[in-house]
């Protein structure tokens, strides 16, 4: 059974080093920051969304936890942040590779999708890279569709 709970705060640091990675390289990749930049804002957006380094009003993070028979086993991560307008928004979520293949991304997000309408949020959005496929399968068997392209261009 997948769970989801509190992701605990003496652990913090580790969920910082793969976020800020993580989100630094979506920005070389699609903003196409040097490095240290990318790096840097990676960094700030973090703190300013935790500035105490654990969930709040606004930001919850969570560990998506595989719960069987006396065991429990942290399977990945989910970050989310609260809108005004009712909605929720997943700003990272991440199932550990070793873990990966085994429908544990689409239950976490199914258990996403019931708690959050359970405190009368009415939608939850999220951005995905246009080459993660196994990600955009798993979105679309959770419900989720298309409402816009992000696009740029180069000068």
């Amino acid at each position: 059974m997948i769970v989801l709970q509190d992701f605990p705060a003496d652990r913090f640091d580790e969920f910082q080093i793969i976020s800020i990675s993580e989100y630094a390289q979506d920005l070389m990749a699609n903003r196409k920051m040097d490095e240290q930049a990318a790096l840097k804002k990676a960094k700030e957006s973090l703190e300013q969304a935790f500035p105490a380094g654990e969930s709040n009003e606004r930001n919850k993070l969570l560990s998506i936890l595989n719960k069987t028979k006396g065991r429990e086993v942290e399977v990945g991560f989910l970050w989310y942040t609260l809108h005004d307008d009712g909605s929720a928004f997943i700003m990272d979520f991440l199932v550990y590779s070793e873990h990966r293949g085994k429908g544990y991304a689409s239950k976490a997000l199914q258990v996403l999708k019931t708690m959050l309408e359970e405190q009368g949020l009415s939608r939850i959005g999220l951005r995905v890279a246009p080459d993660n496929h196994g990600a955009i399968r798993t979105y679309y068997k959770a419900g989720f569709n298309v409402t816009g392209w992000n696009m740029s261009c180069e000068l």
